[in-house]
């Protein structure tokens, strides 16, 4: 359980350094258009969200609910992964973004899918299965 926590704390100072910094970038950028906006701050929304409930379950319900929360930290997990795996695919297909913007988005794309997989697998042990 451990490590459980320990992955979740890397993703969860990922997932809040990534939407704040879009949210603000979001923010002070007038060429971005509202429907844009709108999708964003959702998008934004939904993941601050799962953040604020981790943090819930890190400061208090984690040894009270400890297979809740592994679940809990699994779905996190794999959710950041495939929303990042299809998010990185249409940043990098894209033809509206330059080389650079590609490339570091990418990068940070990448990132986020580790740290999902990684906390997604630190479950896949006989004594801290997701799924018990």
């Amino acid at each position: 359980m451990a490590q459980i926590i320990r992955r979740l704390w890397l993703l969860i100072i990922w997932t809040v350094f990534i939407w704040v910094n879009r949210i603000r970038n979001l923010i002070n950028d007038p060429e971005v258009e509202l429907s844009e906006k709108i999708w964003v701050f959702i998008v934004a929304g939904i993941f601050l969200l799962l953040v604020l409930v981790a943090l819930i379950f890190l400061t208090g319900l984690w040894k009270k609910y400890g297979p809740a929360t592994a679940r809990f930290a699994a779905i996190f997990g794999l959710g950041t992964s495939i929303f990042w795996l299809i998010r990185g695919a249409g940043i990098l297909f894209e033809g509206e973004h330059d080389l650079g913007f590609k490339f570091i988005h990418s990068g940070l794309a990448l990132v986020s899918i580790f740290l999902g997989t990684f906390l997604y697998m630190a479950g896949d042990h006989p004594k801290s299965k997701f799924l018990n």
